[in-house]
């Protein structure tokens, strides 16, 4: 296995599905780090980055030792017969975000073009 695939391509695969488009357009690292000046933003930054490293080593360490290489076996392996109640609250979890979302948006439009708030909800 080359050096990129073993350790490079899981940090990627790891930002662009928990960071994805936030940090594209930089709004997030001026408001979370630079809040505190460039010297404190970069110090955030650093921090957030050895916590988010340390997090994903040990994750990856766990699947490794347990031979967990999809994500059922390793919550499994890692929650036991209360994995079933993660995944519950986890959907909930998404259910209601997306009702947030879809709410705003139809308020959103509704504000901006004068269209029932349905229409956004909808769309």
């Amino acid at each position: 296995m080359t050096f990129f695939k073993k350790y490079l391509l899981p940090g990627f695969i790891f930002q662009s599905v928990v960071i994805g488009g936030g940090y594209g357009t930089g709004r997030e690292l001026v408001e979370f780090f630079l809040t505190e000046g460039p010297l404190g933003g970069y110090f955030g930054m650093i921090l957030s980055m050895l916590i988010w490293s340390a997090v994903m080593a040990v994750t990856f360490e766990l699947a490794r030792m347990g031979k967990n290489y999809d994500y059922r076996s390793f919550l499994n392996s890692l929650l036991g017969k209360w994995w079933i109640v993660y995944e519950i609250t986890y959907v909930l979890g998404l259910i209601l975000t997306i009702s947030v979302i879809g709410s705003a948006s139809g308020k959103l439009t509704h504000e901006l073009s004068g269209f029932p708030e349905i229409v956004g909800t909808i769309v």
